[in-house]
């Protein structure tokens, strides 16, 4: 039924709640999106949920949607935007192994030992890189920005006891895989206080 109809029109009925507007956006634009975010992150389930974060945001911020260009250039932006925006998370981890291992590397501990500690660190950062977005930015932030509950909540804009539902569950998947989480997370705790 949409299929003739032009971005333009289609976007002015989304703002007037059209959801088959809505799913005409999708259809035109969803397999090309998909495509352009698979080729920058290379990661299939990742991309479906940038794919679908993308446009969840989109119905959300339909009434006040402003398209300085087109609506394809629109959307392309918008995907742009949260792929740096995993980069800069993906950094940031990479950030925390990187100076977790040279704390192991500065220790005077056996070679084995050591070799020991910085693999189960390494096993205890992909459990974490694998927790969902957004348990995974809230424990990053609590347990390696040193952040408060509060401090948190005020930063995401979430409850206290939402930020510390999500601390709790992260901490049961991790303790569920990996059976020497307390002790790795005491390490690091200590580490970055230590260089705080």
């Amino acid at each position: 039924m949409f299929s003739s109809y032009s971005d333009t029109q289609l976007v002015s009925l989304l703002k007037g709640d059209d959801s088959a507007a809505f799913n005409a956006i999708y259809e035109r634009y969803s397999k090309m999106l998909y495509l352009f975010i698979y080729s920058k992150l290379e990661a299939g389930e990742l991309s479906k949920d940038v794919l679908q974060d993308l446009f969840v945001s989109l119905w959300e911020k339909r009434h006040s949607l402003v398209l300085k260009e087109s609506l394809k250039s629109y959307l392309y932006q918008a995907a742009r935007h949260k792929i740096i925006d995993i980069y800069r998370k993906n950094a940031t981890y990479r950030k925390y192994l990187q100076q977790l291992i040279e704390h192991f590397d500065a220790q005077p501990h056996a070679i084995d030992e050591a070799v020991d500690y910085k693999a189960r660190a390494q096993d205890l950062f992909e459990a974490i890189n694998h927790l969902p977005e957004k348990m995974k930015e809230i424990f990053m932030l609590s347990r390696f920005e040193n952040l408060s509950i509060e401090q948190i909540s005020t930063h995401l804009g979430l409850s206290q006891q939402t930020v510390k539902n999500q601390i709790t569950k992260a901490l049961k998947i991790l303790r569920a895989n990996y059976a020497q989480t307390d002790k790795i997370l005491l390490v690091i705790s200590l580490v970055f206080i230590a260089n705080r």
